[in-house]
């Protein structure tokens, strides 16, 4: 409605401009001189429609109009009005009566009466949303609020989405009913129910004494929706996340970043044990310098400046004292941790387009994948045998009883004799990708891999559960390779 001090101003401004307009009739003749006047300040009487509330993807039941007379009580017929949605086409959208088109500004003329309308939409937003009427001709605007407020429960913002806890630890999910258009319900209290983990009303997620991977149902005016949470031992790990290389726990706690690249290229193949806190990986594949080695808070350095050939696939030994590491995708080399003592052990028939060497827990030995067998070298002499088994990225468990391997979507271990291969997982759901391997934990109970899928995923030797370490990102390339710190 028009402002009160508004309206007073413009009846004084009508009262004087009566006032002169008399005297001069009188004195002078009153048409000639009436000409000379300035025309009747126009008065909008009537807004109507204004302060309506509704919620979001709605046209209002009454449009939105505006009658325009002058100061003799007289319609303004043909005035130009804009109808201006100000907040933006997603607080709310106007349009002519007909034919309906809805925008951010509607423009139309004053009818017969004075009048003109439009329809008001409100639009994805909750809140306040204002329009702006204005009539340039006579210099007029003036602004009409609504409210515009979320619509029924249709979705959740729950956060975390999916995630890994350690055994017996806990988390507070954050759920927040929307409607369709994602506006929080503040009204909407969610309700919780949980397999495989425990969920108080307030959402406080506990993990049990047993690894799980669990499910929790968040519910709210009939509508649900649910979250994963992977329950999982807690080990040390070295992943490659986002360009980045990173010390972290199973469960995504105590994340350390070593090293960051720009590269297109991610820094691939890390590698950690714990009797050293050096850290190697390869930086640009393809280069002699490739093999990096990073440590917390220290700048990363080139394990062999200068070198020659494509090296990679580098791995600690279990001392820490060398790393072992391929060169030119046929030979394995080593070399101390300072970069010296640099020693060829033999070379080996390429298949993989990452190999990588694993190393025995004694450092007596090294092994390889070999074309369809496995080789494995011993280190004092270098003399090699072959186990007749097919074994992708072959790793040694941590007895040095087994090698675990992966190949097309199967994970399985073998003995270190070549008897006993047995299939621990199928990975039809999510085939490991192209750069990573697979490792042990320490217990021996559990392996690792890098899936496109699911990123880093837990697999149980004993009943080949799969559980994705979630908390660590999910899919390749945000989590690129993952191994254990053992």
């Amino acid at each position: 409605m028009i402002d009160t001090i508004r309206r007073s101003g413009l009846s004084l401004r009508i009262l004087c401009f009566t006032l002169v307009a008399t005297a001069l009739t009188y004195a002078c003749g009153g048409d000639r001189v009436s000409n000379l006047l300035p025309p009747p300040t126009p008065i909008p009487t009537t807004i109507t429609g204004g302060g309506q509330t509704d919620t979001v993807g709605v046209i209002l039941a009454q449009p939105l109009g505006l009658e325009l007379r002058d100061s003799t009580g007289k319609v303004i017929v043909g005035a130009t009005v804009n109808f201006t949605s100000i907040d933006g086409p997603d607080s709310l959208l106007v349009s002519p009566v007909n034919p309906q088109n809805f925008w951010g500004v509607a423009t139309d003329v004053t009818d017969a009466q004075g009048r003109v309308k439009v329809l008001v939409k409100t639009g994805t937003k909750a809140g306040t949303a204002r329009v702006v009427i204005a009539v340039p001709a006579l210099g007029f605007a003036d602004t009409v609020t609504f409210t515009v407020k979320a619509g029924a429960t249709a979705k959740f913002t729950i956060s975390p989405r999916d995630t890994s806890i350690a055994l017996g630890t806990s988390f507070t999910l954050k759920a927040q009913p929307t409607d369709r258009y994602g506006n929080p319900i503040a009204s909407a209290v969610p309700t919780f129910s949980a397999t495989g983990v425990t969920v108080t009303s307030a959402g406080l997620v506990t993990g049990a004494s047993a690894t799980a991977r669990a499910r929790v149902v968040v519910s709210s005016q009939g509508v649900s929706d649910s979250t994963t949470v992977s329950v999982v031992p807690k080990f040390p790990m070295v992943i490659n996340r986002n360009n980045s290389l990173v010390l972290i726990n199973s469960d995504g706690t105590g994340a350390t970043t070593l090293a960051t690249t720009t590269n297109f290229f991610p820094m691939i193949s890390p590698s950690s044990v714990a009797a050293t806190s050096s850290v190697v990986y390869v930086k640009d594949p393809g280069s002699g310098a490739a093999v990096w080695v990073a440590q917390p808070n220290s700048v990363p350095r080139a394990l062999l400046p200068g070198a020659t050939g494509s090296n990679g696939g580098p791995r600690l030994s279990p001392d820490g004292a060398w790393v072992y590491f391929v060169r030119d995708r046929q030979s394995i080399w080593r070399v101390k941790l300072d970069g010296t003592g640099l020693d060829s052990l033999g070379s080996f028939a390429w298949s993989r387009q990452f190999p990588a060497p694993t190393i025995s827990p004694d450092g007596g030995s090294v092994a390889i994948d070999d074309g369809n067998t496995i080789k494995i070298i011993d280190v004092a002499t270098k003399t090699s045998r072959t186990l007749p088994v097919k074994c992708g990225a072959p790793r040694y468990s941590p007895d040095g009883a087994f090698f675990a391997c992966v190949g097309g979507l199967d994970m399985s271990i073998v003995r270190t004799d070549g008897t006993g291969l047995r299939v621990v997982a199928d990975l039809m759901r999510s085939d490991p990708d192209d750069v990573s391997g697979v490792d042990w934990s320490p217990d021996g109970k559990w392996l690792v891999t890098t899936t496109t899928y699911d990123g880093a995923v837990l697999v149980e030797v004993s009943s080949g559960a799969l559980i994705p370490l979630a908390a660590l990102g999910i899919g390749f390339p945000q989590v690129g390779e993952a191994s254990f710190v053992r």
